[in-house]
């Protein structure tokens, strides 16, 4: 009789040690996919607010393009010529005088 509450008693405690491991990997695997689906979702609303930015960006580009045009445009009527190549910029005028300068970025702190 003891034998058999012995063999019981191993078959329980083997099948209880299975099955808390099984239970803790399966805890670990649903709790590994939450934080991937929750890191896809912040990295997607990251995406899409990078693209308005881009999207205001050239927005922005296209409008200061146009100023420079204008400027451009109006210094030509004045006798002075600008143009642009690249990040050259030469101006000139009607007397002959020649100027041209590179285009240095500013840098941030």
């Amino acid at each position: 009789m003891m034998d058999v509450l012995n063999v019981v008693n191993l078959v329980l405690t083997v099948g209880g040690i299975v099955g808390g491991l099984l239970a803790y990997r399966g805890g670990m695997a649903r709790t590994a996919n939450e934080i991937q689906e929750r890191v896809i979702a912040a990295l997607e609303s990251e995406l899409t607010g990078m693209r308005a930015r881009l999207e205001d960006m050239k927005a922005e580009n296209t409008r200061l393009s146009l100023i420079i045009d204008t400027i451009c445009v109006a210094l030509r009527r004045r006798g002075i010529a600008v143009s642009i190549d690249g990040d050259m910029v030469s101006i000139s005028d009607d007397r002959g005088a020649s100027t041209t300068t590179r285009i240095q970025e500013e840098q941030v702190l």
